[in-house]
């Protein structure tokens, strides 16, 4: 039982046939079939380049959204206002609860700006392009959860999934922000926002369509992924599967 709670060319003629006297084809026409070959091959190459261009500049896109998202701000205002590094503290997530507990709220409110305006950049830069939107949100997230700048560490996603949702897909990141709320009133802030998780993409493909749906599960998988494997530790050998169900609906490992 789970308990939650705080805590990717004519050929010629045959032989035997009679010579037929050819002529030679008109220079009109010869200058346009040379014009409509050489119109289809540059068309095809513009084409190919272009997609291949494009496909380079999701490519940066995607990174520079991550790289952008892997910027650790809550663990810099609390090393800058109280001394501290958030992985040192409590689980070792570093999140604006741990900030929170180590700073005050001032830095909490300036970090969790921050956090949240990481994630628009990389999406904003993707345009129109709903794939490119979707995989630089998604990756804004995996950089806030794995930071390279932290050996690995990072968050839970939830500041920077609510930035990039705020543009794909706004109800998305208000459904986050609900969950967040109504779970800390509940005080199963782990659990609701797991439901909010889950039905992100389900209600986002009901009310937006197939580009908000593939957003929102994109944004939720890496957040999903923290959840499960906690802060890269692994579960108790023989609670595996128990311990695995806890971290997803509860973001917790439960008790021993």
């Amino acid at each position: 039982m789970i308990h939650c709670g705080e805590g990717p060319a004519a050929s010629p003629g045959t032989a035997g046939s009679p010579r037929r006297r050819t002529t030679a084809p008109r220079p009109a026409v010869s200058v346009a079939v040379v014009l409509a070959v050489g119109v289809v091959v540059l068309s095809a190459t513009s084409l190919l380049v272009t997609q291949d261009y494009l496909a380079a500049q999701g490519a940066r896109v995607v990174i520079v959204s991550f790289a952008l998202g892997a910027i650790p701000f809550s663990n810099l205002l609390a090393q800058s206002v109280a001394r501290t590094d958030l992985r040192s503290v409590g689980s070792g997530t570093v999140s604006g609860t741990a900030l929170y507990r180590v700073a005050g709220f001032a830095p909490l409110a300036i970090g969790g700006l921050f956090d949240v305006a990481k994630a628009v950049p990389g999406v904003l830069a993707a345009g129109s392009a709903p794939v490119v939107s979707a995989l630089a949100a998604g990756a804004a997230v995996a950089g806030h959860n794995w930071s390279p700048f932290l050996r690995g560490a990072g968050g839970r996603g939830v500041s920077p999934a609510m930035g990039a949702l705020a543009v794909v897909y706004w109800p998305g990141a208000v459904l986050l922000l609900a969950g967040l709320a109504i779970g800390r009133v509940m005080r199963q802030t782990g659990l609701v926002s797991f439901a909010a998780m889950v039905a992100l993409p389900l209600l986002a493909l009901s009310w937006g369509g197939r580009d908000a749906a593939l957003a929102g599960a994109v944004v939720v998988a890496p957040m999903l992924l923290k959840r499960l494997t906690a802060n890269n530790t692994m579960p108790p050998t023989g609670r595996r599967v128990r311990v695995a169900l806890q971290r997803l609906a509860c973001d917790n490992d439960g008790a021993p």
